[in-house]
């Protein structure tokens, strides 16, 4: 997924989850790589299944963009 796909405010957002999931990695002692924030993302999605459909987006939207290749 590009960045051209998603709106400027909405790539933000999907930046930030990105982003805050590496700052909580990174606090919790772990060495970060792409896996390793998509797994976070990725449980996280799944622990927030009852989260608002837009929140979903986001979550997915973050994991197909730091997924690794």
């Amino acid at each position: 997924m590009k960045r051209d796909v998603l709106s400027e405010e909405y790539y933000d957002e999907v930046c930030r989850v990105i982003g805050d999931a590496a700052i909580v990695l990174t606090e919790d002692g772990h060495n970060i790589s792409r896996g390793m924030i998509a797994s976070l993302l990725k449980q996280t999605r799944h622990n927030r299944g009852d989260a608002n459909r837009d929140e979903q987006k986001v979550l997915e939207h973050a994991i197909r963009l730091i997924k690794p290749d």
